[in-house]
């Protein structure tokens, strides 16, 4: 029972007592009123009737008559007349006075008004001629304490109603707090530990600064995770100079691009080269030279292009690149790579000599990391021949011939035409824990068109590019609810950013409600990017599945340590480690230290750790010894 209907209870019990007790009290003090009254009366009349009495010439005849009179016109139980000797005169009673109704007869029997007879002493000169005693009738004071009581009840049930609904109005505003209390620590159970002004109600105050303090101490935990997550990466990933990744760890970025399924699968690698660095050393010292580079480094770093798994790096000491995925213009990415640089160089005076060539190229799904840097050096080498700060665009060889505008719109159709008439479907990779269960099939999408069949790293890109990314996440919502119907297997699928970034799940919502069967054996996962860009939205997605025994996580996990924190406030139920950092794990200890200390957050936060693109048993067997719960890709193909 709520707390909000026991009160109300305790206070209809309460309500109903004092009502009992007020009555009570009140027809008490009435009828032991009224008989005050009722006596005072029979004496008054008593006296009044025996002078009257008394001064007139006394016959038995004469006074019975006024005695008669007196009862016909008064209210009385009886009148009587005993002479000195004890003879009786006159006895009579009346049945005047208003009837007694059953109401007014339980009254009676409940509180008793018993009035003392008033007597007098009627006399003839100095001879006494009787005693005369009377009573009046009681049956009025009965009734007036029935009226008085029902008049007593309407106000007392009309303090009640006004009692219930400010008390209504008071009790909601007091228990406000209270559901505060409740739905933080809801969300605390959630995995969503969230902070909340202490409310003005002392005990809900106490309950709240104890969650709020739990949850400030798992943010504090998890950003110290990630300080040292990003103190240990800069001693094994990032140039100490500049704060851009070396050489290895940016090859392992773009690697990871060229094999990606998402908007990372296409985009734009830019390379720009600080002509004449050694002789900056001569001219302006190692010290000045170094802050130079590190400005570089922070300024190439703001620049914004290296979003959504993008990354930058300094190949060499004069050589600055950055990847650029869901980016179409590469000519625009590197130009404004050379004028970051630039704009350092010139407000260090160094100007002088200075030139900065620099080449680019569009990268896609297929391409291998030797083709693209093979074109993109050959066009630095050509620009840095030209002795000034030229840049030249390197053309992929497979886009040769073919327009851009042709190869959007070949797709823009395909994948239109797809979506219309469901020529999509789901391939899917199962998701094995340490123990070799299969916990879930992770899919992605597949077009079938023009008699082939394309994966998701071949289209997705221009999924986005066209902005069709939420009509393909409602498709494949629709194929999931199915493949779990006949296969009756957990199946996760991928939301594009689309979904996210329009903070509108009604879709959602209605979908998992009308497919609430099916709906426990789904899991939904979004990008990290996407979901600490969108920390609201990714909650809120969150808290929908959640109502239908969704699972939700977080995949690509490991670009951005900054934001691990976040993760205290998404209430997800996994994350899933990028392959990027999953590659040579088992000889890479910056990887492995990276992968064990999201194990330790996960173990925290009560989620699983997943490590995606497990291509070797060795890289398995890492991804376990470090803490992974589970893993995913082509070695666990292999070995099921």
């Amino acid at each position: 029972m709520s707390l909000y209907r026991q009160i109300w209870i305790a206070a209809a019990i309460l309500m109903l007592g004092i009502f009992g007790i007020t009555f009570a009290i009140n027809a008490t003090t009435s009828s032991q009123y009224l008989e005050q009254q009722l006596t005072l009366k029979n004496n008054d009349d008593a006296n009044a009737l025996a002078l009257s009495l008394s001064q007139q010439a006394l016959d038995l005849t004469v006074i019975e008559l006024q005695l008669a009179a007196k009862l016909d016109q008064g209210a009385y139980d009886y009148i009587r007349l005993t002479a000195p000797t004890g003879e009786v005169l006159f006895d009579r009673g009346s049945e005047m006075g208003p009837p007694l109704t059953q109401a007014v007869s339980w009254m009676r029997a409940l509180f008793t008004i018993d009035a003392t007879p008033g007597t007098a002493e009627v006399t003839n000169g100095w001879n006494q001629v009787g005693t005369l005693t009377l009573k009046s009738a009681d049956s009025f004071a009965y009734y007036e304490l029935w009226q008085g009581a029902q008049r007593m009840l309407v106000a007392l049930v009309a303090a009640i109603i006004f009692a219930a609904i400010l008390g209504n109005v008071l009790l909601r505003i007091i228990l406000k707090p209270l559901g505060q209390v409740v739905e933080q620590a809801q969300a605390i159970g959630e995995r969503r530990f969230l902070t909340l002004e202490e409310p003005f109600t002392t005990e809900l105050a106490e309950v709240t600064r104890a969650m709020n303090e739990l949850a400030r101490r798992v943010k504090d935990m998890l950003t110290r995770e990630a300080d040292e997550l990003t103190r240990k990466r800069a001693t094994t990933e990032v140039d100490s100079v500049t704060g851009l990744l070396q050489r290895d760890g940016f090859m392992a970025r773009i690697k990871n691009a060229l094999n990606s399924t998402d908007a990372a699968a296409t985009g734009v690698i830019a390379l720009v080269r600080v002509s004449n660095l050694a002789k900056f050393n001569q001219l302006y010292g190692h010290n000045s030279v170094d802050n130079l580079l590190k400005e570089i480094g922070q300024s190439i770093q703001d620049l914004g292009v290296t979003t959504d798994n993008g990354a930058a790096g300094r190949l060499n000491g004069s050589d600055f690149c950055v990847l650029a995925p869901n980016h179409s213009d590469a000519d625009a990415v590197a130009k404004q790579l050379q004028k970051a640089i630039a704009e350092v160089i010139a407000r260090h005076g160094m100007t002088e000599d200075s030139t900065l060539p620099g080449s680019c190229i569009d990268y896609a799904t297929g391409d291998t990391i030797s083709e693209v840097f093979t074109n993109l050096d050959s066009a630095l080498i050509a620009a840095d021949n030209a002795g000034d700060s030229s840049l030249v665009v390197a053309v992929r060889g497979a886009n040769v011939g073919t327009p851009a505008r042709e190869v959007a719109a070949r797709w823009r159709g395909l994948i239109r035409q797809g979506i219309d008439a469901k020529t999509f479907t789901l391939d899917t990779k199962p998701v094995v824990s340490s123990r070799g269960e299969t916990l879930r099939l992770d899919s992605s999408i597949v077009l079938h068109a023009e008699g082939d069949t394309h994966a998701a790293q071949t289209f997705i890109p221009w999924v986005y590019r066209h902005d069709l990314g939420k009509e393909l996440d409602h498709l494949t919502l629709e194929l999931a609810f199915d493949a779990i119907s006949s296969n009756n297997s957990p199946i996760n699928i991928t939301l594009s950013a689309s979904s996210l970034t329009s903070a509108d799940f009604g879709w959602l919502d209605s979908r998992l409600k009308k497919n609430s069967k099916q709906a426990g054996q789904l899991s939904i996962e979004i990008g990290e990017s996407v979901a600490f860009t969108h920390q609201s939205s990714a909650a809120e997605l969150s808290r929908i599945a959640r109502k239908y025994g969704t699972k939700t996580g977080i995949g690509h996990v490991g670009h951005r340590i900054a934001d691990v924190a976040k993760l205290s406030e998404l209430g997800v139920d996994f994350i899933k480690l990028d392959a990027v950092f999953v590659h040579d794990i088992d000889t890479n200890p910056g990887n492995a230290a990276l992968c064990r200390a999201y194990a330790n957050i996960a173990q925290s936060l009560d989620m699983e750790c997943v490590a995606g693109g497990v291509s070797t048993a060795e890289e398995m067997k890492a991804v376990f010894d470090a803490g992974a719960t589970a893993v995913t890709g082509n070695a666990v193909n292999t070995s099921k």
